[in-house]
């Protein structure tokens, strides 16, 4: 009688164990996607930012009502990078997202930005990357591991995931692909000590309160993708002015940018979907969409893709 009251109390034990360890890895598996940000911190973005990220999603808007209606929510990158992601939504429906980072001369600039629901850092996709690398997250939760968004000029989004007595990981923010340790260590390493002035954030800039900048319409591009079509390979590439003229009056042709040994900050060779064209009184300043095909599609300014790399041009 003793044995079989036994027997009973320790299937009971082990159903019970079974039910408490399925609702741990589930309520882990509902942590770690999300574990790289905390909740929108807009406290913790200086007045200058907001001002400045408000002033650029109202310039979004001049092309896109979206973005005057959205809410904006901050997240810092870093540690020790100064930039934030700012993502764009309407109840709860994405309109976009800006990358803001301060230049090695303390001034506030917009690296890059998405229009739609699709955007860097997604839990989703993070989710994916975790799956793929086969993580334990119970252990490397209880371990005390951590994830944070980072972000690496001219164009590297990432997550880096940490836990003791292993290496980091590296997980590209943009298309969940595994990226090179060694390399992202050396540049973390190696990275120059930042230059950001914290007093010339703290207030908002009011001199630049009254500039007036708009936006013109995104002009889209055929959408492709560069490794199954290698002719570009063996083609020079396309000159400054050339790339321009391309971009505004033969929106038919397949544009290639490939940034050679500093592909890894692109994620490239990447096509060439689509370019808007930013004013502000008698200047302007072209942005150059990458990606889309599998991957977000990212608005960056022409000047830095011109500086890092090469367009080429695919023959219809």
């Amino acid at each position: 009688m003793k044995s079989t009251i036994a027997q009973k109390q320790s299937r009971i034990q082990r159903r019970i164990y079974v039910l408490l360890s399925v609702m741990i890895s589930f309520a882990v598996c509902s942590f770690w996607p999300t574990a790289y940000a905390t909740a929108p911190t807009s406290h913790l973005a200086p007045a200058a930012v907001e001002q400045y990220a408000e002033q650029q999603a109202h310039a979004l808007g001049t092309s896109n009502s979206d973005w005057l209606a959205a809410r904006l929510d901050y997240y810092p990158l870093g540690p020790g990078t100064h930039g934030w992601f700012v993502q764009a939504s309407i109840s709860d429906k994405r309109v976009g997202y800006m990358i803001i980072s301060v230049t090695s001369l303390g001034e506030l600039t917009l690296s890059e930005y998405g229009q739609g629901e699709q955007a860097l850092y997604d839990n989703e996709l993070l989710g994916q990357a975790l799956e793929r690398l086969h993580l334990e997250q119970a252990i490397v939760q209880a371990a005390g591991g951590k994830i944070t968004a980072h972000y690496a000029p001219p164009l590297l989004a990432y997550w880096k995931l940490e836990y003791p007595n292993q290496d980091a990981l590296y997980v590209d923010a943009s298309n969940g692909d595994l990226l090179p340790g060694h390399t992202l260590l050396q540049l973390e390493n190696n990275a120059p000590p930042s230059s950001w002035g914290a007093g010339k954030l703290l207030e908002p800039q009011h001199n630049s309160a009254g500039t007036v900048v708009r936006t013109n319409q995104v002009y889209t591009h055929p959408a492709f993708d560069p490794s199954l079509q290698l002719a570009w390979l063996t083609s020079e590439p396309l000159q400054p002015a050339h790339i321009e003229k391309s971009l505004q009056y033969k929106q038919n042709e397949a544009l290639v940018f490939s940034a050679g040994e500093r592909n890894l900050f692109y994620g490239g060779p990447l096509p060439v979907s689509a370019h808007q064209w930013w004013h502000q009184d008698s200047d302007s300043i072209l942005y150059v969409a990458l990606g889309g095909t599998h991957s977000v599609q990212r608005f960056v300014p022409f000047n830095t893709l011109r500086n890092d790399g090469h367009f080429y041009m695919i023959n219809p």
